[in-house]
């Protein structure tokens, strides 16, 4: 009986040897772009759904999903095609999805803004619809690029470490640039494109490193083409006539409109201040307008004290109307407050002195007593927490003369089931007993308006007639005065009970959350 012969096989041929270097230069640049990304996606969201912690929440929630189904992904794929070219198409892939980005952002946020299904739902879904893919792609990189370059099993364990550990270091890197140089330097539009950019052209770099010169010279092409387009858009793509800048600071996306002889700042597409143009000491928006009637309260101010700056509209008029006062205006943005005195006319001097800086870090290193305050501090919608809480108010009272008052701009709601507003007041009332509120127009539930809250440490509530009587005292300064009688009808008295509401901690003040019930 003849033996068989066994058939000899032909081993697989080994996948070309890629350069370490090459990958550890992938995977680092992946990673910078990456959390650049994700630095940069809440400028991208902003507009539509705010700065709160939902966009936040829902940005560091998605881009954790995405990794985590890239990494799976990446080890899927490179066990099944471990080559060099495919992980340059993964790159070129992600860089793609990123460079679309700020074309589909405003008609995504749009859409889905309209299906009013409330600030944590709809800053979760856009920011899915947007960022998830670009980020699964990325997330990919890593271990496509570990299971290319172990060579050995034995070698997995220093690779893999190796490799994660450069691209933490890109993560690093991409994080502190974007917040610290590029928000501050260009567009957010533009700062995306760039990053769209840098990954096809890394991905070209690769190809044409690997001896692929000709797939390399032809994404170079395509990355060219979209760095132009990118241009094109930035230079001369459509835009609001009304806008006369953008800007990206550290803390807003900071908008000027010109329109009907009126100009305006706003933070995210939120209104915060304006001038008229033909007489610039002029109160432009209604509620610093209902907010001077307060003033009826304390009519001769010395020390005053002005927490959120904007385009400095209350504290020049301030200035100008009471010349014996000295007015301390105090804002986080520098670069607000330079925009303020390039484009609405706010102009230290020895009586009207500008900070930037926190307030409350403000009033902590002081040491000047106030006798009138007006706290007007926006991030976007929302009042930064660390002024909202019992601890704030008492350092702010520290700072106060025994019968100075507090002036406080709240938007909210007011209403059953509404627990933002009554919460500031219990809060504040914690520190200030008498507390009294006027609401900018007539109350609406479940509609968001602006409520001015005056507060001082002692005394007596007014009537809404006493505080009528009492405007003939500011003699026309700030807002004419049968305007003024106006706003003094719509003083809520009695204010309702907000005895059951929440009090406001450094420990618990989550006031995003009570803003959205």
């Amino acid at each position: 009986m003849a033996r068989s012969t066994p058939k000899r096989t032909t081993p697989a041929a080994a996948p070309p040897v890629v350069d370490p270097w090459l990958l550890r230069v992938v995977v680092f640049v992946c990673g910078a772009v990456l959390m650049g990304l994700e630095i940069v996606g809440s400028r991208v969201l902003a507009p539509t759904f705010g700065n709160s912690i939902y966009v936040w929440g829902s940005l560091i929630g998605v881009f954790m999903a995405a990794l985590s189904t890239g990494y799976w992904l990446g080890g899927r794929v490179a066990d099944r095609a471990p080559r060099f070219p495919v992980l340059c198409g993964l790159v070129a892939g992600a860089g793609l999805a990123t460079f679309v980005l700020p074309f589909v952002s405003p008609w995504t946020n749009g859409a889905i803004a309209a299906t009013a299904l409330g600030p944590r739902v709809e800053s979760l879904l856009a920011a899915t619809v947007l960022f998830f893919l670009p980020a699964v792609l990325m997330g990919a990189i890593s271990p496509f690029a570990v299971r290319l370059e172990a060579a050995a099993l034995a070698s997995v364990g220093t690779t893999a470490g190796v490799l994660y550990a450069i691209s933490t270091v890109g993560s690093i890197l991409g994080t502190l640039v974007t917040a610290f140089i590029l928000i501050g330097l260009v567009g957010v539009a533009s700062i995306v494109h760039g990053l769209g950019v840098t990954l096809m052209g890394l991905s070209a770099a690769g190809l044409a490193a690997h001896r692929r010169r000709g797939a390399g010279a032809a994404v170079a092409l395509a990355a060219a083409g979209l760095g132009v387009l990118g241009w094109a858009a930035a230079t001369y793509g459509a835009r609001d006539p009304v806008i006369i800048l953008e800007r990206d600071t550290p803390y807003h996306h900071v908008t000027l409109r010109e329109k009907d002889r009126s100009r305006f700042m706003d933070f995210d597409q939120i209104r915060q201040s304006g001038i008229a143009l033909d007489y610039p000491l002029e109160l432009r928006l209604r509620y610093p307008r209902v907010q001077s009637l307060a003033l009826a309260f304390h009519p001769d101010p010395r020390r005053v004290l002005a927490i959120g700056v904007a385009a400095g509209s209350v504290p020049r008029r301030l200035h100008a109307d009471w010349p014996e006062a000295t007015i301390d205006a105090v804002d986080i943005d520098p670069e607000v407050i330079a925009l303020a005195e390039q484009y609405f006319g706010l102009v230290p001097d020895a009586r009207l002195r500008v900070h930037a800086g926190d307030g409350r870090r403000f009033l902590q290193e002081g040491s000047t007593r106030y006798d009138l305050v007006f706290l007007d501090a926006y991030n976007g919608d929302n009042v930064p927490f660390h002024l909202t809480t019992r601890e704030f108010y008492r350092e702010l009272r520290a700072r106060m003369d025994d019968d100075a008052l507090l002036v406080s701009n709240v938007v909210g709601r007011w209403g059953p089931g509404h627990r933002y507003v009554p919460a500031m007041l219990r809060t504040i009332a914690d520190t200030f007993p008498v507390v009294q509120m006027i609401p900018i127009n007539t109350v609406k539930p479940d509609v968001d308006m602006n409520f001015i809250v005056v507060a001082r440490a002692s005394g007596e509530r007014w009537s809404a007639e006493e505080l009528r009587a009492a405007v003939a005292r500011l003699d026309g300064r700030m807002v004419p005065r049968a305007e003024l009688e106006g706003y003094a009808t719509l003083l809520m008295e009695p204010l309702p009970s907000f005895a059951d509401a929440p009090l406001l901690t450094d420990d618990f003040a989550p006031v995003e959350l009570l803003r959205a019930r």
